[in-house]
């Protein structure tokens, strides 16, 4: 018997069904892309999973504002998406850089 373990699963956004599972509460797996654009000093992230239907681009010159931003347009997408009367995601961001 194995004691203490935890699955953890989650859903990718873009992926067939990922909308019915939103709606049943599943966690939600977003894949993010980030790069850190020295010029203009400032993380940049972005991620096609949400496409056709909302873009998703932030961008800040910290790493804890960055994953902030994230969260924002995390749920500017599932409003846009689902409506405001959805039931609130639980979003997991996987970062690739």
């Amino acid at each position: 018997m194995i004691e203490g373990f935890i699955i953890m699963f989650s859903y990718r956004v873009g992926s067939p069904g990922w909308k019915i599972a939103a709606r049943l509460g599943i966690p939600l797996k977003v894949v993010v892309e980030v790069m850190y654009d020295r010029e203009a000093k400032v993380f940049v992230a972005w991620s096609d999973d949400f496409a056709p239907d909302f873009g998703c681009v932030a961008e800040s010159p910290t790493w804890e504002g960055l994953q902030k931003e994230l969260g924002y347009i995390f749920d500017d997408a599932f409003d846009v998406i689902f409506g405001s009367n959805g039931k609130e995601p639980k979003f997991k961001p996987v970062l690739l850089f």
